[in-house]
């Protein structure tokens, strides 16, 4: 698993269309199309092939302290497969991010998701402070 943890100023994404790829992927519901969120930490993050639900215990850790080192309640899940070039199969992929989302959601933190399994457009403003910026391999 691997995980890019940014303060942003802002974060906005669109869902452009569903991914076709991989082969078998499932995206979830689009709801409300467009996704925004301003001052928070936004969580851009991949499944690895062989990514257990310890690596989730860890990058949901991982989320608390630099929430909390950032002094924000405010969180954006990203999905972004693009971070590895050996992603899980997608069943595994979408079963560890509901394991993530199901943990951010007996805390008090706000969060929202950029929808898993879609191309989207993103507009992204990051704040350029020591820290900021949080690559992280699990």
């Amino acid at each position: 698993m691997r995980a890019l943890l940014l303060h942003t100023d802002e974060f906005k994404s669109d869902v452009v269309e569903k991914s076709t790829r991989p082969n078998g992927i499932e995206p979830e519901d689009v709801g409300e199309n467009g996704r925004s969120m301003s001052q928070n930490l936004t969580v851009f993050f991949c499944v690895e092939a062989g990514d257990d639900d310890k690596k989730v215990a860890s990058l949901f850790s991982d989320i608390v302290a630099t929430a909390n080192d950032f002094g924000t309640k405010d969180i954006m899940i990203a999905p972004f497969v693009h971070l590895s070039n050996k992603p899980a199969e997608p069943k595994l992929a979408k079963s560890l991010y509901n394991d993530l989302i199901k943990k951010l959601e007996r805390t008090t933190f706000r969060f929202t998701t950029s929808q898993f399994g879609y191309h989207k457009s993103l507009l992204l403003k990051i704040k350029g402070h020591p820290g900021s910026y949080r690559y992280r391999e699990y």
